[in-house]
């Protein structure tokens, strides 16, 4: 059992999956196992449990610090894309009953994760968190509400030049690789407030690995005797 340290659990689940059917929803969940084999190689060393299916359209994973594991997110929506999946964030102490699978294991970041899923559902929201800090939760939450809600005006187009210029880091270069000109990159990028997004995102990584790291080490020294 680990009394003293904090997790951050993420529970996933493929959005509007009840609506698909024989070979869609078959190819879905072979395509959503693929990415997960590659995100559990790719943060292999930040990974506390693999990410591990635990049902057809359900998916948990273990992660030391919450910053990592919104990293998770952000490079699993680009590798299943256009597949959408809701998030649901808990940060907490976990109990280890032997094993090394999030299905072996329980614990309040567990119960929180769980509930922040389905708040994720009941309000239409990408990523829910859930963390013991209500003020915190509050702010973060209320970023992931306004993402949200720009992303949902995006098409597929929006989506890979907003991936394009995170990657490639200016106008000039995305609209080389599209053969297109700059100022139609610009104008297309700001008329879907990528930038912004872009900023909070950067942002909240920021904020989870300033305030979520400092107030770990300040909760271990407080322990100690």
């Amino acid at each position: 059992m680990d009394q003293e340290t904090i997790y951050t659990v993420i529970i996933g689940d493929i959005s509007r999956s009840k609506e698909l059917t024989g070979q869609s929803r078959y190819q879905t969940q072979l395509f959503l196992k693929s990415a997960i084999v590659q995100i559990n190689e790719q943060f292999g060393e930040f990974l506390e449990a693999p990410m591990t299916i635990t049902k057809g359209d359900e998916f948990q994973g273990l992660v030391s610090n919450l910053s990592r594991g919104y990293e998770i997110i952000q490079t699993l929506e680009r590798m299943v894309f256009p597949i959408r999946i809701r998030y649901g964030l808990g940060m907490g102490i976990i109990y280890r009953m032997g094993g090394v699978l999030p299905i072996e294991m329980d614990g309040p970041a567990f119960h929180k994760a769980n509930q922040a899923l389905e708040l994720a559902k009941k309000k239409k929201i990408d990523i829910w968190l859930i963390s013991g800090n209500e003020v915190i939760d509050n702010l973060v939450n209320t970023v992931f509400m306004l993402i949200t809600a720009i992303k949902s005006r995006w098409n597929e187009r929006h989506y890979k030049l907003f991936w394009s210029y995170q990657d490639l880091g200016t106008y000039r270069e995305v609209a080389a690789q599209e053969n297109v000109t700059p100022q139609a990159i610009c104008d297309i990028l700001k008329n879907i407030r990528a930038t912004q997004v872009i900023a909070a995102e950067q942002n909240l990584l920021k904020f989870f690995n300033q305030f979520f790291v400092k107030e770990m080490s300040e909760s271990e020294h407080a322990t100690q005797p």
